[in-house]
């Protein structure tokens, strides 16, 4: 399917705001969790995760 800009602009509010949200792909939800030196923990969700390198493993 081929969008032009005037297509897009013509498209109903909804459905051009989801159109343009859904053109980066599939965002996945990621737990991450962290142990501090007192054995308190922390978990959270977190969209935007990249990688930063392969050794050491880490991503960000």
């Amino acid at each position: 399917m081929h969008f032009t800009k005037a297509r897009i602009a013509a498209l109903e509010k909804h459905t051009r705001t989801h159109f343009i949200n859904s053109l980066s792909g599939f965002k996945s939800a990621n737990l991450i969790g962290t142990q501090d030196s007192q054995g308190n923990t922390n978990l959270s969700i977190v969209s935007s995760v990249i990688h930063l390198g392969a050794h050491p493993p880490l991503i960000g």
